[in-house]
C-alpha cells in the first residue's frame, strides 16, 4: 500500500513485504504483502494489536529477525539500496549508521558489566572513522543532547547504575550518534512512567526535526501517536489495513479495525463514561491460510463478500487509504455499533441498601526498608517507601492510586493484602481483601487447569463441600464472562485477557469486601484492556465490591475510580473525587502527570502547551528537605525548598499538600 511521495525525499521504500517464522508445528506467516514509504524528516507510526506483524515487520527491514523467521519476499530500500542483496557483512556496515534501532527495554540491548563509555565509544569510532578522543567527546555530545546530567561524568557508568529512563535516553543517544537516516524503535516508551515517556517522546520529535532522520515508531499507545507521528499505519493479521496522516485517520478513520480500537480507548478529557467498545473474538491463527478478509469474523460490518475476498487498499482522502469494501466501514454498517451506557448509580441492587461505609480505613501508614551496610561503622540506608499514607475506601467504590515507579503505590497494596508488614500505621478492613495483579501467569501454578486455580482459596480456607465448591467455581467463570469450557484449560492455552478474568474470578471466590487491582491492565492489549475495565467496572455495579485500583494509566484511572490519591515519594500529594481532581488538578505534579497525558486528537494535541516535568523521583534513602517535588516544580519558591507543606484540607473533600495549591 503507498501513496504519492517526492521520490527525492524518500528514505525507506518497502515493497510487498512478506515474512514467514518456519515452526515445528507449521509456517507462521507473520507479514503478508507491506508496503510503504517513508520521507525524510517523516515520523511514522505503526500500530496493532500483539500478533499483529509489527515488530516483524520492523526486524525484516534490516534482517534482525529471530530463528526461525526469513524474509520470503518482497524488497526493502533503503535511499536507492536493495537491502535485501546485501550480505551480512554489508548489512553490519548499515546497521548502527545508515539505521539506528531503539528497543523496548534497554536492558536487553545494553551490556550489564560494560561502562556506557565502552558501548557508544567504538560504534562511533568505527562507523565515523574518528579518533578515540574524538569519538568520547561526540558521544559525550549526544548524553547531553538527551538530557543526561553531567554526561562527562555520567558516560563512564555502568547501565544499572541509572535509572530505567537515564537508560532509554543513552539507547536514543546511541541510536542518533552515527548520524543515522533512519531509526527504528520498537516500542521504545512501554516500560517507561508517563512523565518519562512525555520527556522520551519530546526529545525524539524534537531531534528528529533537527537532524531530518526518518523515523518508524511501533507502538500500541495511539495516545503516543496523535502526540508524535505525522503518518500512522495500522497493521491487522500481517497486512496494513489503514494508512494515512495522522490527523486524517483519527478525524475519521474508515477501516473497521482502526475505528474499533479508537473506541476501546478512555479519553483522559473525561466527556464520555460509556461503556467501552470491546472488539469481539481473536485475531485469526496465521498458521492457517486466512480467505477473505482477515478482520470478518469480529467484524460487525462483515458482509458476504468480506468472506470470499481479501479487500485491496482504496483511497480515501489525500494520502489516506484503507482495506475496506465500505468506503466508511462501520459508519456504513447496516446496524449502528454504539458502546452501551453503563447501568446508573440509581438501578437497584441489594448491595446499595447497606450503609455506605468505609470498607478499607488506612491511618497514618508508613513502610520502611533498612538496607545492608558493607562497613560495620557506617550506618545502614533506610528506604522510606510510604510515609504517613492515611486513606478511605466506601462500599461499592474505586479508589484510584497514582504516581511515578518508586512512589509506593504497589508498597500499599501489598501492606493491604498482608505480604508487607508496615512499619508503623494502621490498616483496617471490613470483610476480606483480595488482590489481582499485573501479569497473572506468575500467580499461576502452570501445572494447574483453571477450575483449580480458581477452587485453590476456596480449599485453603475449607469453604464448602466438593460440590459447592464445584458449584462456585462455575458461578464465578461465568461471571467473569468465560465458557466453563474454560475450566478445563491450563494457563498456557488461555489469552492474556482470559487469564486476568480468570485471576479477577480466583480473586472474587471468597466474597471479598476490597480487591486490590495493581496495574491490572498495562501488560494488555487496548482492545482487552477495554474487556477488563468493563468486567471490573460491571462487578462494582453488580456485587458492591470495592476496588483499589492502582496504575499509571491515568486515562483508565479516570475512567474506573470514584476517588484519586496522587502519590509522590511515599506521601499522596493531592485527594479527592477522581472528576475534581482531574477537572481542576490543585498540586502542580498533579498538573505534570496531567499534562503528560496525550489525547487522542492530533489537531488538539499540536495546539497543547505541554509542560513536560523536568527530571527524575529524588532517591527515596535521601529525600531532600522541604517539599519532595520542589526539585522538578515549575512553582517552586525558597519556602518549598525549607518547609514541608502538610496534607490539608483546603475545600470539600479535596487534600493536597503544597504550599501554592489553588
Amino acid at each position: 500500500m503507498t501513496y504519492a511521495k517526492s521520490i527525492t525525499d524518500t528514505i525507506l521504500d518497502v515493497r510487498d513485504l512478506h515474512t514467514h517464522f518456519f515452526t515445528d508445528t507449521g509456517i507462521v506467516k507473520a507479514v503478508n504483502g507491506v508496503s510503504f514509504e517513508l520521507r525524510r524528516g517523516e515520523r511514522m507510526a505503526i500500530v496493532g494489536e500483539s500478533g499483529s506483524g509489527k515488530s516483524a515487520m520492523a526486524m525484516s527491514l534490516i534482517r534482525l529477525l529471530a530463528h526461525p523467521g526469513r524474509v520470503v519476499e518482497g524488497e526493502v530500500w533503503l535511499e536507492g539500496q536493495n537491502l535485501g542483496s546485501m550480505t551480512e557483512k554489508d548489512l553490519n556496515g548499515i546497521r548502527g549508521s545508515a539505521v539506528g534501532t531503539i528497543f523496548q527495554d534497554p536492558m536487553s540491548s545494553l551490556d550489564p558489566v560494560m561502562r556506557v563509555s565502552d558501548q557508544m565509544i567504538p560504534p562511533i569510532a568505527r562507523h565515523l572513522r574518528l579518533k578515540p578522543k574524538e569519538a568520547r567527546e561526540m558521544a559525550v555530545g549526544w548524553l547531553d543532547k538527551v538530557g543526561i546530567p553531567d554526561a562527562a561524568r555520567r558516560i563512564d557508568a555502568y547501565p544499572f547504575e541509572m535509572s530505567g529512563g537515564m537508560r532509554q535516553r543513552v539507547m536514543i543517544a546511541m541510536a542518533l550518534s552515527c548520524n543515522p537516516r533512519l531509526i527504528i524503535a520498537d516500542e521504545p516508551t512501554t516500560a517507561l512512567d508517563v512523565t518519562i515517556q512525555a520527556q522520551i517522546v519530546e526529545l525524539l520529535r524534537r531531534l528528529t526535526s533537527e537532524t531530518g532522520t526518518a523515523m518508524l515508531f511501533i507502538t500500541h499507545d495511539l495516545g503516543l501517536v496523535s502526540r508524535f507521528a505525522r503518518t500512522v499505519a495500522v497493521m491487522y493479521a500481517g497486512r496494513i489495513v489503514e494508512i494515512g496522516p495522522t490527523a486524517s485517520v483519527f478525524r475519521k478513520p474508515r477501516h473497521p479495525y482502526t475505528q474499533s480500537l479508537l473506541r476501546t480507548i478512555p479519553r483522559i478529557s473525561g466527556e464520555s463514561r460509556e461503556r467501552l467498545l470491546q472488539i469481539p473474538g481473536f485475531p485469526p491463527d496465521m498458521k492457517r491460510p486466512v480467505v477473505g478478509c482477515a478482520f470478518k469474523d469480529r467484524c460487525p460490518a462483515a458482509h458476504a463478500r468480506c468472506l470470499e475476498e481479501t479487500p485491496e487498499a482504496q483511497r480515501r482522502g489525500p494520502d489516506h487509504a484503507a482495506a475496506c469494501f465500505l468506503p466508511n466501514g462501520l459508519d456504513d454498517a447496516p446496524v449502528a455499533v454504539a458502546a452501551v451506557a453503563h447501568r446508573t448509580a440509581d438501578e437497584e441492587r441489594p448491595w446499595r441498601s447497606l450503609p455506605r461505609q468505609d470498607v478499607l480505613e488506612i491511618n497514618n501508614l508508613t513502610r520502611h526498608f533498612v538496607g545492608q551496610s558493607l562497613l560495620p561503622w557506617v550506618k545502614p540506608p533506610t528506604v522510606r517507601a510510604v510515609n504517613g499514607v492515611s486513606l478511605r475506601v466506601r462500599r461499592g467504590e474505586t479508589l484510584g492510586i497514582v504516581g511515578e515507579s518508586g512512589c509506593g503505590k504497589s508498597t500499599i497494596a501489598r501492606m493491604l493484602l498482608g505480604l508487607d508488614e508496615p512499619t508503623s500505621g494502621e490498616i483496617f478492613i471490613q470483610g476480606t481483601g483480595q488482590m489481582v495483579f499485573q501479569d497473572p501467569s506468575s500467580s499461576f501454578n502452570p501445572k494447574m487447569k483453571v477450575a483449580d486455580i480458581i477452587e485453590e482459596p476456596l480449599v485453603v480456607q475449607k469453604r464448602g463441600t466438593r460440590e459447592e465448591r464445584a458449584g462456585k467455581v462455575r458461578s464465578l467463570i461465568l461471571q467473569v464472562g468465560l465458557d466453563p469450557s474454560y475450566l478445563d484449560r491450563f494457563p498456557n492455552q488461555l489469552s492474556g485477557g482470559q487469564r486476568q478474568r480468570v485471576a479477577v474470578a480466583r480473586a472474587l471466590a471468597l466474597n471479598p469486601s476490597v480487591v486490590v487491582a495493581d496495574e491490572p491492565t498495562s501488560a494488555l492489549d487496548v482492545s482487552v484492556r477495554a474487556q477488563i475495565v468493563n468486567l471490573l467496572c460491571d462487578l462494582k455495579e453488580e456485587l458492591g465490591v470495592s476496588f483499589v485500583f492502582i496504575s499509571h494509566d491515568l486515562s483508565t484511572v479516570r475512567y474506573v475510580s470514584d476517588w484519586i490519591a496522587v502519590m509522590y515519594l511515599g506521601e499522596v500529594v493531592e485527594y479527592g473525587p477522581a472528576e475534581q481532581v482531574f477537572q481542576t488538578p490543585a498540586h502542580p505534579y498533579t498538573r505534570a502527570l496531567l499534562d503528560a497525558v496525550p489525547v487522542l486528537d492530533p489537531e488538539a494535541e499540536a495546539e497543547r502547551e505541554i509542560r513536560v516535568i523536568s527530571g527524575e523521583l529524588p532517591s527515596p534513602m535521601n529525600i531532600p528537605p522541604g517539599c519532595a517535588f520542589a526539585s522538578r516544580c515549575p512553582k517552586v519558591t525558597p519556602l518549598c525548598r525549607d518547609e514541608k507543606p502538610a496534607l490539608v484540607q483546603r475545600r470539600p473533600q479535596r487534600q493536597e499538600a503544597c504550599h501554592h495549591a489553588g
